[in-house]
């Protein structure tokens, strides 16, 4: 009975580049002997979790990071038997979000590979179709490289879509310096780093899968290497888009202060600039009860005498402050 349903399947390579899709009895009764095994299974199926923990053979915790449900760090781990990969691909799935990464388990050794994957990604099925007529894998390893290389090469539209975000950021600040960006900035810099966290261990898992195992002929060592490189590039541009999010954080903050610092040195100008009027009023004993030298007291033109010693006191406040370019 075939196993092909969702994103489960196994298939027996002939070792020429072909290959047939086989069933769970077959998978059940494999042998190295009878071809190399590839098989590509769910967390979740509970065919695929009595096939590893029966009949795989696989150590137990080789078997509890396969099986496991949540995103995984990536990384390399040697065992005797053979190499687990763990990695992050871009999630396929229409229901998820576009820059939603899911764990890829990659089980490895001289006659068969294993992966196990959440949700579908595409990497695998790429390769599936090169089966049908004789142009795919012929070695466990070949089908790790080039799986390998469409989950790097999966992950560069992400990169290149967190570098338009931080453009169109900036131009709208261009456009309009007035525009509120900061909290859509704080956003994209946090994604920006969680992206990171993510693809630098990718790196380093790479690095030692190909310093640690000899069963990787040249050809797919070399197509590793590259696949190392072009991760090395996006973690790069991740770098430099990061840098450029937080300089326009740093400018929009500039801006601000500058801001802020322009309107409080509007209300200290004024501040002190009625400070002394405020002074002559209240030791004059101008307020809401009266005000002092009316006309009928002794003195008829102290009131005008008043306004004219304030327009005095406010022109010399306005020389003083001219002259010191606090208007400025």
């Amino acid at each position: 009975m075939s196993i092909s349903q969702c994103s489960v399947y196994a298939y027996l390579l002939d070792g020429l580049g072909g290959g047939r899709e086989i069933g769970w009895k077959e998978v059940n009764e494999w042998q190295p002997s009878a071809g190399i095994l590839w098989l590509v299974g769910r967390p979740s199926g509970g065919e695929t979790q009595r096939w590893l923990r029966r009949a795989s053979g696989l150590p137990q915790e080789v078997l509890e990071t396969m099986l496991s449900t949540t995103t995984n760090r990536p990384r390399c781990m040697t065992f005797r038997q053979g190499t687990l990969l763990t990695l992050l691909g871009m999630n396929q799935s229409r229901q998820s979000a576009d820059d939603e990464l899911t764990t890829i388990s990659i089980w490895i050794d001289a006659h068969r590979l294993i992966a196990m994957r959440s949700a579908p990604t595409h990497s695998f099925e790429d390769i599936r179709s090169n089966l049908l007529p004789g142009e795919g894998p012929t070695r466990p390893d070949d089908i790790l490289s080039h799986a390998v290389q469409r989950i790097i090469a999966r992950l560069e539209p992400l990169v290149l879509k967190l570098g338009r975000d931080v453009d169109d950021l900036e131009d709208a600040i261009l456009l309009d310096p007035k525009a509120q960006v900061q909290q859509e900035l704080v956003a994209l810099r946090h994604r920006l780093i969680i992206f990171r966290r993510q693809l630098v261990p990718q790196h380093e898992a790479l690095s030692m899968l190909q310093q640690r195992r000899s069963w990787i002929n040249e050809t797919n060592r070399q197509v590793l290497q590259e696949t190392q490189g072009r991760l090395q590039h996006q973690v790069s541009d991740l770098d430099a888009t990061r840098e450029r999010a937080v300089l326009m954080q740093d400018e929009i903050n500039s801006t601000q202060n500058t801001k802020l610092n322009e309107t409080m040195k509007i209300v200290a100008v004024f501040t002190a600039y009625l400070m002394p009027l405020n002074t002559i009023t209240s030791l004059l004993g101008t307020n809401i009860e009266g005000i002092p030298f009316q006309a009928g007291s002794d003195h008829a033109y102290g009131f005008t005498l008043e306004l004219l010693m304030l327009l005095l006191v406010m022109g010399i406040s306005y020389f003083l402050f001219k002259k010191k370019k606090w208007f400025e």
